[in-house]
């Protein structure tokens, strides 16, 4: 199958797996979970345009190629990236994209979560859920995620009172 029939997540995959990198190797260079990169590779998400440029950085993919495949930025973005990348500059999303800053953050601190899991010993797959778990915590309004988080403590001397039984 030539290059640009094929979909952005085998795309990738054919990077990676050229590069001969992990999921994981590639998470901790981005710092997007790997869930999230595995659904990418799959083309089960379409990401967001700052996403595809970490990924295209961190596996020397082809940016403007990537984006074309993921189809996320209006045509007249990606027709600027291109003249751009024609004159001489370097394909990217800097001057083109307004929340590349916050999202980076977002993904920083998701790829932080996950290994402070690890750390206290809960597995990949757990701490991925439990770092979404987070996210969604985050966005709820200030008394409703005071209420949650009363609501885990509680069950936390509950843990307590069992061992003390």
């Amino acid at each position: 199958m030539a290059e640009d029939e094929i979909r952005l997540g085998e795309y990738m995959r054919r990077l990676r797996r050229d590069a001969k990198r992990s999921l994981y190797d590639v998470s901790q260079q981005t710092g997007i979970s790997y869930s999230h990169l595995s659904r990418i590779e799959n083309d089960s998400t379409v990401p967001r345009p700052e996403t595809i440029a970490r990924i295209a950085e961190a596996l020397n993919g082809d940016l403007k190629l990537m984006l074309e495949k993921a189809d996320s930025l209006p045509r007249a973005i990606l027709d600027r990236i291109v003249a751009r990348e024609e004159a001489g500059e370097p394909a990217s999303l800097r001057r083109t994209a307004g929340s590349e800053h916050s999202e980076a953050a977002s993904h920083d601190a998701d790829a932080d979560l996950v290994r402070l899991a690890m750390q206290h010993g809960i597995d990949a797959l757990e701490a991925e859920s439990l770092a979404a778990t987070i996210v969604e915590l985050l966005r709820l309004p200030p008394a409703k995620r005071t209420a949650v988080a009363g609501l885990i403590q509680s069950l936390g001397q509950d843990k307590d009172a069992d061992v003390a039984d």
